[in-house]
């Protein structure tokens, strides 16, 4: 198992990845188009856990920057598909994401994850990430 950076050839397993990890089903061809965008943008880390041709899991942060405290990464996403769950491959993307944050300057990683994602908080915990406050999430669409 090893650690790359996302290719849009990718797009068909990280849309399945999320529709069984996280069941946002979302199409493959609408993921392929957002991860080219992803890609292009500016300081963004978008790793994939593979074992051979497999993609396991997948990581992706970004920066968080604001006016109240040192640089941060926001931890968008960190999912891993359910067949390969509790076999090291979060701790493996998490660690190559946690390196690439310190690298580019960042005092430390934040995310935001659902009360509803009971196994991933508790992933979160045991890899050293405390619980800062609990928040609302909210949504503007654009129609």
């Amino acid at each position: 198992m090893h650690i790359r950076d996302v290719t849009a050839d990718d797009a068909a397993a990280i849309s399945e990845i999320n529709r069984e990890a996280l069941g946002y089903d979302f199409p493959v061809q609408d993921t392929r188009a957002q991860l080219e965008r992803i890609v292009k943008a500016p300081n963004i880390a978008l790793l994939v856990a593979v074992d051979g041709e497999e993609i396991l899991g997948y990581i992706q942060l970004s920066d968080y920057e604001n006016t109240y405290h040192r640089p941060l990464k926001n931890l968008i996403t960190l999912a891993t598909s359910p067949r390969h769950q509790r076999r090291g491959v979060g701790r493996l993307l998490l660690a190559a994401g946690e390196e690439w944050a310190r690298a580019d300057g960042a005092c430390g990683v934040r995310l935001v994850t659902g009360q509803n994602r009971v196994d991933a908080r508790k992933f979160y915990a045991a890899n050293g990430y405390e619980v800062r406050k609990e928040q609302t999430n909210l949504i503007k669409w654009w129609s």
